[in-house]
């Protein structure tokens, strides 16, 4: 009997371009698993996390975050490197890496993430370099390997906010301004007495006027506008400059509101004649960051009374003074003679300093550089590695071991140990890793002792070499 053929029905060529993407894309998303599951390796992973909403406003300080992902743990803390950003200042600020841990795929993975400070300077779109990062880890056999990650491309956009006070500025040629809200405090080194300093004529009065900017570095900050009254001087040191990072301390925290940037800048001011004066206000330009308009913040002026200058000595009654030179209120001639002296001996150590400095300049220099040849040394390396080892610092430690190794050895720690051939220095190695950056985070102290034995057996500092005498000069008649 000839069988009938079934004509295709309509709906399924209308629904088969539908259902094609959906069968791709189902594919597509269990692959990984498929994959992994197949016995292909796990590899490392990296992520980057811009730390506010785009497009961000120019001079506003921006964190990014960048998370390495290795599988089971790191035998080595990976080195971040620096990224230059065309038109921005992205810094890299001394703070601690944070570790966590998490299961992808069913797979553990170690994490690190380190937070790059970036700041637009102008206006535009701004694409990080596709930089690459080497890893180490510890594989699913425990021998250490070896990975790379690339940072993947990340634009971040900067405008001014709606207002060009911002863009301005910088067009002007001017200090891009922070944008934070700054608070400004002030010390005095007298004490006010009902709101008024009272000093006499020569005295000095020191201003200390501190900056705080939230979420931004202390670099960022501009110098502030600080003036003087007529007949007052006014000096102004070098400014100090620190920032707060996310693990400080817990009694510095209270200090300041969270991280940020500290400018402290001291005035002195020399007041030369009795009066009255008032010093100006001292004011911090920044942008506000809810409105992206210009803003400042001030430390109040300081009203000031000084009176006569203090006696030097009594005088005699209707002349002047024993020992003055004729005229009206002339100086002593032994004071002149004091200044005449003191003018000689000061031209005689300038002259002296000016042949000096260049060599001590060199001598410093030298110093300078036989220092840090040492502290960076395989055997200074060595003593701190064993250092943290006694103190039970881990993470001090790692750090120092991976120098050390890196120096001596031209290598990683896991893979010095591993050509040992010392088993129990290898599981030092292993265990110091584990604590570290294991999946697992162990919440009791590390022993360091196990390490630093099995590094006494294996590494001894470098022999110094004895000074070898001079030669004997020949006879000068032969």
């Amino acid at each position: 009997m000839r069988r009938r053929a079934i004509p295709p029905r309509p709906w399924l060529r209308r629904a088969a371009p539908l259902v094609l993407p959906l069968v791709l894309m189902l594919a597509a998303w269990l692959w990984p698993g498929l994959a992994r599951a197949a016995g292909a390796p796990a590899g490392p992973i990296v992520r980057v996390d811009v730390g506010a909403r785009q497009p961000v406003l120019v001079g506003q300080q921006v964190g990014i975050d960048i998370t390495i992902l290795a599988p089971n743990y790191f035998l080595s803390a990976p080195e971040f490197p620096p990224l230059a950003v065309p038109g921005a200042v992205v810094t890299l600020p001394d703070a601690r890496a944070v570790n966590s841990t998490e299961t992808i795929d069913g797979v553990a993975y170690a994490g690190i993430r380190k937070t790059y400070a970036f700041t637009a300077e102008q206006e535009g779109e701004f694409r990080l370099p596709a930089a690459t990062l080497r890893v180490t880890y510890a594989g699913d056999d425990g021998a250490p390997r070896e990975g790379s990650v690339t940072l993947p491309v990340t634009t971040i956009r900067a405008g001014t906010g709606g207002t060009s006070a911002a863009a301005a500025g910088a067009a002007s040629g001017r200090r891009l301004l922070p944008v934070a809200r700054l608070s400004v405090t002030q010390t005095l080194d007298h004490e006010p007495d009902r709101g008024v300093v009272r000093l006499h004529a020569g005295d000095a009065l020191v201003r200390t006027v501190t900056t705080f900017a939230p979420q931004t570095q202390a670099m960022m900050i501009v110098p502030p506008h600080a003036g003087s009254p007529r007949g007052v001087r006014m000096f102004r040191a070098d400014a100090r400059l620190s920032d707060r990072a996310r693990d400080q301390p817990q009694d510095q925290a209270q200090e300041t509101p969270g991280p940020g940037g500290t400018r402290v800048d001291t005035l002195t001011y020399v007041f030369e004649r009795p009066g009255t004066y008032t010093l100006p206000a001292v004011t911090v330009d920044w942008v506000d960051p809810a409105t992206g308009r210009p803003a400042s913040s001030e430390a109040p002026a300081v009203k000031v009374e000084v009176a006569a200058a203090r006696a030097a000595g009594a005088l005699a009654p209707g002349g002047p003074s024993a020992g003055a030179l004729p005229g009206e209120r002339g100086l002593p001639w032994r004071a002149l003679l004091w200044g005449a002296g003191a003018l000689l001996v000061a031209a005689m150590l300038a002259l002296l300093w000016r042949r000096l400095r260049p060599r001590l300049a060199r001598l410093r220099q030298r110093r300078a550089e036989r220092r840090r040849a040492r502290a960076e040394s395989a055997d200074a390396r060595l003593a701190a590695t064993l250092r943290a080892c006694r103190a039970g610092d881990a993470a001090a430690a790692s750090q120092a071991l991976g120098a050390w190794t890196r120096v001596a050895h031209a290598t990683t720690p896991a893979a010095w140990a591993e050509a040992a051939g010392d088993a129990a220095l290898a599981d030092a190695v292993t265990g110091l890793q584990r604590h570290l950056y294991g999946a697992a985070p162990v919440p009791s102290a590390w022993d360091g002792n196990p390490l630093a034995q099995a590094l006494g057996r294996h590494a001894r500092p470098a022999p110094r070499r004895p000074r070898q005498a001079a030669p004997a000069l020949p006879p000068l008649n032969p």
